[in-house]
């Protein structure tokens, strides 16, 4: 029996407590002696919860595992019951009670009888105590009042203790969180940004989870693939990191910003695990997919029964509990964050779920403000290459008027010039003929050949240049990229056979028509064949492929590829191949390219050239199939 002397001393007891300490499991484990030693009963476990589910936070003669993994319902069990309708029950025959639940993790079919008496606090149930016997026993209306005022008693030390707990819970959010938010912002970088993120997930002191897992979205593919996986490769791995971080002293931000090897996840096979996975948005619903869906956080306790859970999924992650939480910016879902623990195997509880949603907008904000500033320097790009565009096109429109200005009027006398030095090597030939021997003759003879060499060449330079000047006026009609590419290799079959060059020439059968000018194409051609020749003068292959574009769907340009195995071009030399008048031959007028580039973007095209040194060069010449506008006709 107790007696009302013995109660006083467990209410002066549990008063001291009350005054003495703020911290909840201290305050639960203090509690638990006193009842058991004052009042000598065998075992006695706590549950204390203020929401719908009752954990089982503290016990004396039960197994230490127990305590934190055992959870009740409200209304369900005789602890169920008791927190649902506020009031005590004394059970001689607990387990013959139909409100009974047999849990056995704490091996409750050893006890005969229980007491279970609600602790409450402003009319709300916030806990229950219970009370265990070995032997049958009847529980007096005296132990039970006990027990009550205890409880009654208790309340108000757990209440303190709940609140000073939840505003230490709050403060360390808050701290972990500005932490975070302070590295972050350190970094413009999308990769680092989401490593800060989860390395504050996973590491003891903040999130505590053993591994997290980034999917991000891709809205190409549509699907969610694998771009980051932060944690442990293994159970000894796992084991090593905990006990190297438990030796710290250093805070979070501290380790964040010094002492951690930011580049160190790379190398895990976790991580390349992770980012090797890939989960598709449409067809069959997944955890990950509905996660980013639904904008929801899931917390799967027993994948096995979960209906968007598969067997596949779960023996992919290799684990049995985890919890997804989604990415979300602007209303729009970016991601979803996975995380486990799969090393220690501690249940996620809610405290590390609210956190974890937090974690995660703060990461949502990172990939969003990371792909604006993305955005900002590519149309920043686009602008400084627009601009430079339009500088060069000036340049070159000024150069174009200026070069055929000046070809017209060298063009006149520089074809007398030719004429006349034609005649005049004709005449000396035949006098040469005539009085052999002369050394003055022959010298003139040669005088005159050199001067309508020289000449050819100069009309050469000068039509090249009205060609290039002229280069943007179109007359379009509909014809045949293959027909075309056959006139100008016939053009070019003797020389090929010449110099012992192969033509490779893959067509496309069903290409359909473009709307170009003919000869000007035909004249690019002509430029990149000569330009293929000259740079394989002991022979070679010259390998020509018409084609659609493979990823345009439906296909919207014909694309020419033309590849030779002349070596490829000096990298010096390289960079200024389309520039006019930049050659690296004796006899070139350094205006092949360039002509070929202003034909092409005339018909709304793009020429491109890959330079492989030590092999040869690629170009790649993409042509609508639209017509194209002709901007040069007034």
């Amino acid at each position: 029996m107790i007696d009302d002397h013995l109660g006083l001393e467990i209410l002066k007891e549990i008063s001291r407590i009350a005054s003495s300490t703020l911290d909840l499991d201290e305050t639960l484990e203090q509690i638990i002696q006193i009842i058991k030693n004052k009042m000598r009963i065998d075992a006695i476990y706590l549950a204390e919860d203020p929401g719908n589910l009752l954990h089982l936070r503290a016990s004396s003669g039960l197994p230490l595992e127990a305590s934190g993994q055992v959870k009740l319902e409200l209304g369900k069990g005789v602890t169920g019951w008791v927190a649902e309708h506020k009031c005590s029950l004394a059970l001689p025959e607990a387990m013959q009670d139909p409100r009974f639940v047999l849990f056995p993790e704490i091996q409750e079919e050893r006890f005969s009888s229980m007491l279970s008496v609600p602790i409450l606090f402003d009319e709300a149930c916030i806990g229950v105590i219970n009370v265990h016997t070995l032997d049958r026993r009847e529980f007096s209306a005296v132990e039970t009042a006990i027990v009550e005022t205890i409880a009654n008693q208790v309340a108000g030390a757990l209440r303190n203790a709940l609140l000073f707990h939840n505003s230490q819970r709050l403060l360390k959010e808050q701290t972990i969180l500005y932490d975070i938010g302070l590295a972050v912002q350190t970094t413009l970088k999308l990769e680092h940004g989401l490593w800060v993120i989860l390395s504050g997930i996973t590491m003891g002191e903040a999130g505590g989870f053993n591994r997290a897992m980034l999917f991000l979205l891709n809205e190409k593919n549509h699907s969610l693939d694998g771009e980051m996986g932060i944690g442990p490769d293994s159970e000894e791995d796992a084991s090593r990191i905990w006990a190297e971080w438990g030796k710290k002293k250093v805070d979070l931000l501290n380790w964040i910003m010094v002492e951690a090897d930011k580049d160190e996840f790379k190398h895990s096979r976790f991580n390349r695990f992770v980012r090797s996975l890939s989960f598709p948005l449409v067809g069959e619903g997944n955890i990950l997919t509905e996660t980013a869906l639904q904008k929801q956080p899931f917390v799967v306790s027993d994948p096995h029964q979960h209906p968007l859970v598969t067997r596949e999924f779960i023996e992919t992650l290799g684990v049995e509990a985890f919890a997804t939480v989604p990415l979300i910016a602007h209303e729009t879902a970016l991601g979803v964050i996975l995380v486990d623990n799969r090393y220690n195997h501690r249940p996620i509880t809610q405290e590390q779920l609210r956190l974890l949603t937090r974690f995660t907008t703060h990461a949502s904000w990172v990939i969003e403000n990371t792909r604006l500033f993305g955005k900002l320097l590519d149309t920043n790009q686009e602008l400084l290459s627009t601009k430079e565009q339009l500088i060069e096109k000036e340049k070159l429109a000024a150069l174009g008027v200026v070069s055929a200005e000046l070809a017209h009027e060298i063009r006149n006398p520089l074809v007398s010039i030719g004429g006349f030095a034609r005649r005049l090597e004709d005449k000396l030939r035949k006098v040469s003929a005539e009085h052999t021997g002369i050394e003055d003759l022959e010298k003139a003879t040669e005088y005159s050949n050199i001067i309508h060499t020289e000449v050819n060449r100069l009309e050469q330079l000068l039509k090249n240049i009205l060609l290039y000047s002229q280069a943007g006026a179109l007359n379009l009609e509909e014809a045949s990229i293959n027909e075309i590419i056959d006139e100008t290799i016939s053009i070019f079959k003797s020389g090929l056979y010449g110099k012992n060059i192969n033509v490779n020439y893959e067509k496309c059968d069903n290409l359909p028509a473009l709307f170009i000018d003919r000869q000007k194409i035909r004249q690019v051609f002509i430029n990149l064949f000569y330009n293929a020749m000259d740079s394989m003068p002991e022979g070679g292959e010259l390998s020509i492929e018409t084609r659609t574009q493979p990823e345009s769907h439906p296909p919207d340009h014909v694309t020419v590829r033309i590849e030779d195995t002349g070596g490829g071009i000096p990298q010096e030399a390289f960079q200024n191949i389309f520039n006019p008048f930049f050659t690296t031959k004796s006899s070139g007028t350094g205006l092949g390219l360039s002509i070929c580039r202003k034909i092409v973007e005339s018909h709304g095209g793009t020429i491109h050239i890959v330079n492989n040194i030590g092999s040869g060069i690629t170009i790649f010449i993409h042509l609508p199939l639209q017509k194209p506008a002709d901007y040069y006709k007034n």
